[in-house]
């Protein structure tokens, strides 16, 4: 291989510099002696006789010196002199030294940018201390995967599991900022005071919460996320101490959050975590902090919990621990067998990142396989050129130039190409970032701080030098094996090709063909899933309809009858707006929140032993459904007549008919929220088909509607948070400005938040599938362009050799047809063998890729045939190009240009 013998020659030349300074110490040791016994005869005293024959010695090293100088100088003329006639060499072809950079360029600057992604996204520590040592809990029961805990199960796993050293709850929302001209909407955390201790996170400003502070009804605080202190008030220090308004209410600023923070589930789609409160939440009063009930056991669900490990402790040791300690409270009664519930822990690192580990992982396997293409691309590139200038290296041979010096120089070129294709790859890795941060889903965590850092810059380098060696080594090796007397010859025209060298060619076209095969099939697995999930009905037509997000505080809209009353003419007035055919509110959007349950109890249905009866509950103003595009199967909407005055109203879903009615009718049945003694019932109105609200993919729940009035009335509960949801016939981003136009006038206090049309929360819900399948699909196109050229070059190097053949056969009555027909073969059977190769590899490869899949297996043999169709088409096409040329050509034409 030429990096050996390269590494031999350095070697040679380390021994023989070493032999050298020997011979040359040598010689000092004997002058010195000798100048000494010389001077001691004249009559100098020893130490007189010593001192002069030092001075001899100096003299000696001197020019010990100017050897090793001389040396030094003539390996760097060397080096410079292969790199001055590598570029001149390269320079005089610029159109071959263009097609070597781009494909290069690309290979080097998608791996690059994937590269600076995965960095980023899985290898950038978290804002954390010990981040291996802290874990997220969860709750689990039927129909619900991962979910919140509850105030009681935070108290027992806190003082009963050993593998918790400390553990701490919190709450998400949101709260109204009205301080200012602009009021805004800041998404927050009601967070223990022990939490921020727990993560080894301090304020950079400030200090955190105390106890008087984390209690119920303990005196107000909040401390800002960095984000906000810098946009909102300059970055102030003054700030602390000093009272800003938040929902009407006057609270006092006690700290600044660094800018690198975040909340574990501040990485995902939610944006990030603006406003710190005290949960100010006890045992005594879990139910101030709202959320969904459901199990008889374990309390109210409505709190995000994280614990600290303790030594020695892992999420493994932790869960084994958890599950033990559930099985004892399931035999005791707390929860019941047909509940199904457990509770575990995720690691912080994969809570942020599991989501989307497998989508990057998945792409940049894939940039790395495409890298391997460009490669063997450009090392058939430069054996192609290679055969055609070994009469120009034959001559070198010739003149005297060693074999050593000419790996060199092949190799000098090769690094001269690298660092273009490095250099083109820096630009397109930037380009890259910016395509991946506009196309990257909202779920891929620190996708803001993506750039091109210098750690980049030096993987670039590292890639770029590691391309050199792959795609550099062969051809040196081939240019090592010239031999003047057989090339000189061999170089005259119409002399043949040497079988050795072509066979190297068709072996990268192999190699080109099979990896585009995985490229292609990945592409085209990913292409299906995301068909399919497209395919799926959400329940509702998302097109044409415009969101955004209010909240009316308890400090200006006092009680149910004020909040209900805004809506009515908000909705009143955005319906007059020009353009708006219809609209609503409703307290969660489908696909972009998660939904907790409510326990029932339904007329006529007597639930299994140990089993409750649940279902997901939606609160909804008159105008909803018909906005949304719902479908109705029986009965009607909610409207206008179920108000506050009017008697209790419900519509249900389909699964929730058939769950919990089965073959009897639902409309007219009564059904009570909660299930309490004092408990109102709601009579049910209305069926409307199924909204997949939890996801495309997740199981469809029991579900129920109750308006926004009545839903006060029972169980109660006024909801101050509500989405407004806007149909019209055009554009629905036209609709954003004179919508908030109306709130303003309305009631200019309210922020408005989270604006998007429903196709955007639609195609969000499958953004990694969607990422995932863009990129393997650019990566796969240029595959099969590249591999596409592979073949072109090999059956180009074929009926350039056999022209003269060729010429014959048409000469002898072959058909053009013919002609083609036996040009073709050439192409067709690397192709055939790579076509062969690349299955094999892409049936081990494609089950990395399970957990994106949707609808279709990792071996669907539909996509493995079209891919295999269109490859072998596009192999068809780059071999017929150069074979149709040839055989259309003149006999005597040929025969003459060879006599």
């Amino acid at each position: 291989m030429a990096w050996f013998h390269q590494l031999s020659a350095h070697i040679t030349a380390l021994v023989r510099g070493r032999r050298q300074d020997a011979e040359l110490s040598d010689e000092v040791q004997h002058h010195l002696d000798m100048e000494t016994e010389y001077n001691v005869t004249q009559g100098l005293s020893p130490d007189t006789a010593r001192v002069r024959a030092h001075r001899a010695f100096g003299k000696v090293e001197r020019y010990k010196d100017d050897v090793r100088d001389e040396r030094g100088a003539t390996i760097i003329r060397q080096l410079h002199q292969d790199v001055r006639f590598g570029w001149r060499s390269l320079s005089r072809r610029p159109a071959f030294t263009a097609l070597v950079a781009l494909t290069l360029g690309l290979g080097i600057g998608a791996t690059s940018a994937l590269y600076a992604v995965v960095r980023t996204v899985l290898l950038a520590p978290l804002p954390y201390r010990n981040p291996e040592g802290i874990a997220v809990l969860w709750s689990a029961w039927k129909g619900f995967d991962q979910t919140w805990l509850s105030y009681d199960e935070y108290e027992a796993w806190h003082s009963e599991i050993k593998s918790f050293a400390d553990v701490t709850i919190y709450t998400d929302g949101a709260v109204n900022f009205t301080e200012g001209d602009e009021p805004e909407r800041i998404r927050s955390a009601s967070v223990q005071a022990n939490l921020f201790d727990l993560l080894g996170v301090r304020p950079v400003l400030g200090r955190g919460f105390t106890g008087e502070e984390d209690r119920f009804h303990g005196s107000p605080a909040v401390i800002l996320g960095y984000n906000v202190w810098q946009r909102r008030f300059g970055g102030d220090v003054a700030i602390l101490g000093r009272a800003i308004q938040i929902d009407g209410q006057a609270v006092p600023v006690v700290g600044v959050m660094p800018a690198q923070f975040r909340m574990p589930l501040d990485f995902g789609s939610g944006g990030t975590t603006g406003a710190y409160l005290p949960l100010g939440a006890d045992a005594a009063d879990e139910g101030a902090v709202p959320g969904p009930a459901f199990i008889t056991g374990g309390g109210n669900h409505g709190f995000y919990g994280i614990a600290r490990l303790s030594p020695g402790a892992t999420p493994t040791s932790a869960n084994a621990e958890l599950s033990a300690y559930v099985a004892s409270l399931t035999k005791h009664g707390t929860y019941t067998e047909g509940q199904h519930f457990r509770a575990f822990t995720v690691s912080v690192e994969d809570q942020v990142t599991g989501g989307v580990r497998t989508a990057v992982l998945v792409v940049f396997g894939a940039v790395g396989v495409l890298l391997l293409i460009a490669c063997a691309n450009v090392a058939g590139l430069l054996l192609v050129r290679g055969d055609r200038r070994r009469r120009e290296l034959a001559v070198r041979i010739a003149l005297g130039a060693e074999p050593g010096r000419l790996t060199r120089f092949l190799l000098a070129e090769s690094a001269l190409l690298a660092l273009l294709g490095g250099g083109l790859g820096v630009v397109v890795a930037w380009v890259g970032l910016r395509v991946v941060r506009l196309s990257a889903p909202p779920t891929l965590p620190r996708i803001a701080e993506l750039h091109v850092e210098p750690v980049v810059l030096l993987f670039t380098l590292a890639v770029a030098s590691l391309a050199a060696l792959l795609f550099g080594t062969l051809p040196a090796l081939q240019g090592r094996r010239v031999a003047p007397a057989d090339d000189l010859k061999e170089g005259t025209r119409g002399a043949s090709e040497a079988g050795a060298r072509l066979r190297w060619r068709q072996a990268l076209v192999t190699a080109e063909v099979a990896l585009a095969v995985v490229l292609a099939v990945g592409a085209g697995l990913m292409v299906r899933s995301v068909a399919n999930l497209f395919a799926i009905s959400p329940g509702f037509d998302p097109q044409g309809v415009l969101t955004m997000h209010l909240s009316t505080p308890a400090s200006n809209y006092g009680d149910s009858l004020s909040v209900v009353s805004f809506w009515d003419r908000l909705q009143q007035r955005v319906s007059q707006t020009p353009g708006v055919r219809s609209t609503g509110a409703v307290r969660l959007l489908p696909l972009a929140e998660e939904m907790g349950d409510w326990g029932l109890r339904v007329e006529g249905y007597t639930p299994p032993p140990n089993q409750g009866t649940p279902a997901d509950w939606q609160v909804v103003t008159p105008g909803y459904f018909e906005t949304m595009g719902l479908r109705r199967v029986e009965g009607r909407f909610l409207d206008t007549r179920d108000g506050l005055s009017a008697p209790l109203a419900m519509v249900i879903n389909r699964h929730l008919k058939r769950e919990y009615f089965a073959d009897r009718p639902a409309l007219g049945s009564r059904i009570w929220i909660g299930g309490g003694p004092d408990s109102l019932a709601y009579t049910v109105v209305g069926i409307v088909d199924d909204v997949r609200h939890n996801g495309l993919t997740r199981e469809v729940k029991a579900q129920f509607y109750a308006t926004l009035a009545q839903f006060a009335v029972a169980p109660g509960r006024v909801r101050r948070s509500m989405s407004l949801v806007v149909r019209t016939t055009g554009n629905p981003r036209l609709l954003i400005a004179p919508v908030r136009a109306v709130i303003r006038e309305l009631d200019p206090r309210l922020p408005v938040s989270e604006i998007r049309t429903m196709d955007d929360v639609l195609g969000g819900s499958i953004a990694a599938q969607r990422f995932a399948m863009q990129l393997l699909a650019a990566f796969g196109a240029l595959a099969l362009l590249m591999s596409a050229i592979g073949v072109y070059g090999v059956v180009s190097q074929v009926v350039a050799a056999r022209h003269q053949e060729f010429g014959i056969r048409a000469a002898l009555g072959a058909s053009p047809g013919q002609l083609v027909a036996l040009g073709l073969r050439a192409g067709l059977r690397q192709t055939v063998l790579g076509l062969a190769l690349g299955v094999g590899a892409a049936l081990g490869a494609t089950h990395l890729m399970q957990r994106l899949l949707v609808g279709v297996t990792p071996t669907d043999p539909v996509t493995f045939g079209f891919v295999l169709v269109m490859t072998g088409g596009v192999a068809i096409l780059a071999s017929a190009w150069p074979v149709r040329r040839a055989a259309k050509a003149s006999p005597g034409a040929i025969l003459r240009a060879d006599a």
